[in-house]
């Protein structure tokens, strides 16, 4: 049924296309067919070209072949003279181009036509080329019609064919001779303004530059020159030398927009040159703009510097086509290269139809040649958008495939830490023999050392992937600092190094930011100072400035370390990169603590900066900007004597009563869980499956559910779910907590979607537990 379906779609959509052909072509073929069927006027038009004479100054007269181009005379002016024939109309016109000179028409001695655009042009010192129209009437037949044309530029003298006919035949011949090239340039026009808003698009949704924009750029300068050349200008702009000052100028912006245009094509390979070339074509557009609107020069003299600027962008081309061709990089761009052909033989093609015939630039073959240039960059755009989409596509699916393995590789490591620190911890709570407890805090810091090491990967995966959310809430700065100070003390004194603080006491006392991605960046920055430090001294600088508003949180750690190489202080921040490590290979670590606190502190809208000298020691500065919310000065800098994290006193005292089920197919975590809460008032009853959970789910009324995420055979999202279809089910209202190794980008998000009322990580720490339990048993 599908196919059938798809069948009829396609029948029906190329019939709709045959269709539209036809009416198209129909249009066209009576266009070029039929005969004219407009009697509203008349159309006369003859031609009016021979049997001219050209008028010397000595008196003396020669034939002229019109059209043609002769020789001024020394006043800097040609004298055509012809008989009237019988003129059987009235209101009739000689029509011809001016050829960019001012005109005077004498019938015998009677001046009866003028034509100079001195007093209304703005630059230049030649009237533009346009079309004639001298009257002549039935009562003009056997006199002298004598034209006189004056100029002095590269048109002198040049004098097209003549035509005699009624105003509506000439501008109705003049209109039928240039329909298809206007219709042309209009075509152009339009791809042109098209390929700017696609070529635009591109770069908003890919962030890529599309050759297209700068296609669509091109094509607009030369339509624009191409309606400038029409010999209906004047039928089209009132200020019609206005509008062919359009010829020169186009020509001039064209070699510009061609530099951006091929820098494109070849991606930025070698922009430098394309660069040079673009800032030369802009210097000889803007000396001969200069020189033109300043009267020092007539526009067809600037064509000079055009020609300058196409000569170099033409031969920077080649050059670098060349280049491409050897390293095999044409292939990338074949339409642009095959567009940028035929739009070269059409212009070779244009240039000598107007050697032959320099009045008049048909244009018809460099329009096609556009046309066609056109075509082949819209055709490049579509083969890199489909090449974006597919690598845009892959890079989605590489980015699933490495959050699936982050899943996986999260849940696998955090699940054995979480019953190794689980069981260490009952360890360091009922062992009274010392050298048990040293054993005991060993493991603890090898298994916090391992997690962390996981944390730092999936850290830099959430920060890569976009989904590390800043949470700005209000904090006391020195809670803020003391936290940080005491995270890192113990390693310090580990060490045998001196830790001080230099923490200014006129700061404000309560900010608002993202405490804990601070004190991260802190702690990050401090560790690093204890291990590139084998003796001395590390020091925590707290200091701030305002600046429009906020404070300017100025945090500076100093070590006197083994400092850093210059050459390497350029990588400092890449991903699993260490310097120096073959002189540093007793450093533990995977690299990234750097790479994430740079990442964090472009995050919070911060910056960092490092100085350093080798063999003497590292500065991190870190600047972070923050909301004030309490002017009150913060005060001097203590830890007071309990400031330092220990573990948690094993005679703590835990006022909650409640009765909660843990679900966890893997029996020592249900069992750390179990001692976690030894202690406390809280009954805890385990199920080592989905299938007994439910069981005891259907009799037994809960406080908290804590149901693990990956269970062979049903997991912890299929259990939810049918905990929901239970008929009168005693835990309906029960909050169902997700314990999991999975901390992933958006593993919290796609919890709270799933309906499950709060999570905890895994390792699971007692701390955070029994918050957990204190937030919904009351």
């Amino acid at each position: 049924m599908k196919k059938t379906s798809s069948f009829l779609y396609d029948i029906i959509f190329v019939g709709g296309l045959l269709l539209f052909f036809f009416v198209i072509g129909l249009l066209i073929w009576g266009e070029l067919v039929l005969p004219d069927e407009r009697t509203y006027t008349d159309f006369y038009l003859k031609d009016y070209s021979e049997d001219w004479e050209i008028v010397n100054a000595d008196g003396s007269r020669k034939p002229a072949e019109i059209p043609g181009h002769f020789s001024m005379d020394n006043s800097g002016k040609l004298i055509l003279e012809k008989k009237i024939g019988n003129i059987e109309r009235t209101n009739l016109y000689v029509t011809f181009n001016s050829a960019k000179q001012d005109i005077v028409a004498y019938i015998d001695d009677k001046k009866v036509y003028s034509f100079t655009t001195k007093d209304t042009r703005l630059f230049g010192e030649s009237s533009p080329g346009t079309l004639m129209f001298v009257p002549v009437n039935e009562s003009d037949s056997g006199k002298h019609l004598r034209i006189i044309m004056e100029g002095q530029n590269n048109y002198s003298g040049v004098v097209d064919g003549m035509q005699i006919g009624t105003q509506m035949g000439i501008v109705k011949h003049f209109l039928a001779k240039e329909k298809w090239t206007l219709a042309m340039t209009a075509f152009i026009l339009y791809l042109g303004f098209i390929a700017f808003v696609i070529g635009a698009s591109i770069k908003l949704a890919y962030g890529k530059t599309s050759p297209l924009f700068f296609s669509g750029w091109c094509a607009s300068v030369a339509g624009l020159w191409a309606l400038a050349e029409s010999d209906v200008r004047q039928f089209i702009a009132p200020n019609f030398s206005l509008l062919s000052y359009m010829t020169y100028l186009s020509l001039i912006m064209l070699p510009f927009a061609m530099a951006f245009y091929f820098d494109a094509v070849q991606d930025g390979r070698y922009r430098p040159l394309y660069m040079i070339a673009a800032v030369l074509d802009w210097f000889c557009a803007f000396i001969a703009i200069i020189l033109q609107f300043t009267n020092h020069t007539d526009l067809s003299n600037v064509l000079f510097f055009a020609y300058i600027g196409f000569i170099l962008t033409m031969v920077i081309f080649t050059v670098t086509l060349v280049c491409d061709f050897i390293k095999q990089n044409v292939k990338m761009f074949w339409p642009e290269l095959v567009g940028n052909m035929g739009v070269l033989i059409a212009g070779l093609v244009q240039f000598l139809t107007y050697k032959s015939r320099p009045i008049t630039v048909d244009r018809t073959a460099i329009l096609i040649g556009i046309i066609f240039l056109l075509l082949m960059s819209y055709l490049n755009a579509l083969i890199n958008i489909r090449n974006l989409e597919r690598d845009m596509y892959a890079a989605v699916q590489a980015q699933e495939s490495s959050s699936a393995f982050l899943t996986r590789m999260s849940h696998e490591m955090r699940t054995p830490i979480n019953a190794i620190l689980g069981m260490n911890k009952m360890i360091l709570r009922e062992s009274k023999e010392d050298n048990i407890l040293d054993y005991a805090r060993d493991v603890n810091g090898a298994g916090n050392y391992l997690l962390g090491i996981v944390n730092e990967v999936l850290d830099l995966a959430k920060v890569n992937a976009g989904q590390f959310e800043i949470d700005n809430e209000e904090y006391v700065l020195m809670d803020m600092v003391r936290e940080a100070y005491a995270m890192v003390r113990p390693r310090a004194i580990a060490s045998r190094l001196a830790f001080e603080v230099d923490m200014s006491d006129v700061l404000p006392s309560v900010l608002k930011g993202d405490k804990e991605r601070i004190i991260q960046v802190v702690t990050n920055l401090l560790t690093n100072a204890v291990k590139y430090t084998p003796e001395g001294r590390i020091k925590l600088s707290v200091q701030g400035k305002i600046h429009e508003g906020k404070l300017l949180l100025i945090i500076s750690v100093s070590d006197t370390g083994i400092g850093i190489e210059e050459q390497n202080i350029p990588v400092l921040f890449n991903s699993y990169r260490r310097v120096s490590d073959f002189k540093n290979k007793r450093i533990e670590g995977t690299g990234l603590g750097l790479t994430i606190t740079k990442q964090l502190v472009d995050l919070m809208g911060g910056e960092i900066s490092v100085e350093s000298v080798y063999g003497k020691g590292t500065t991190f500065t870190v600047v972070i900007p923050q909301e004030i919310c309490s002017i009150d000065p913060c005060g001097t800098f203590s830890m007071g004597p309990n400031g330092d994290r220990r573990v948690a006193d094993r005679h703590e005292v835990f006022d909650i009563i409640g009765k909660i089920l843990i679900v966890d197919d893997v029996a020592i975590n249900l069992r750390v869980f179990t001692m976690l809460l030894s202690n406390t008032d809280i009954t805890v009853d385990t199920a080592i499956s989905g299938v007994e959970a439910l069981e005891k789910i259907k009799r037994i009324k809960y406080d908290m559910i804590f149901i693990d995420h990956l269970m062979p055979g049903m997991d912890g999202i299929e259990l939810k779910s049918l905990i929901a279809a239970i008929p009168d089910n005693p835990n309906r209202t029960t909050p169902l907590i997700m314990q999991t190794a999975n901390a992933v980008v958006g593993a919290k998000e796609e919890y709270d979607r799933l309906g499950f009322t709060d999570y905890i990580e895994k390792p699971i720490k007692e701390e955070e537990l029994k918050k957990l339990i204190r937030k919904y048993i009351k």
